[in-house]
């Protein structure tokens, strides 16, 4: 997937009707995709990716 296609699935977690439990779950399992393909991809120095990760983890932490 390409930083947009993430940032894309984040939005949609977030705006779904979905529990606060169900949004940090799933946001886990983004965190985790994300870390996979963007190591794989070398991206992990982008600062891009880096602040969308951060974002997500945020997020995630405070649910």
């Amino acid at each position: 997937m390409t930083l947009t296609e993430y940032n894309a699935q984040y939005e949609y977690i977030i705006r779904s009707n979905i529990s606060d439990r169900q949004k940090a779950l799933k946001l886990a399992d983004l965190m985790t995709d994300m870390k996979g393909h963007l190591n794989e991809a070398g991206e992990h120095q982008n600062k891009e990716a880096n602040a969308l990760y951060r974002k997500v983890s945020l997020l995630s932490n405070l649910l």
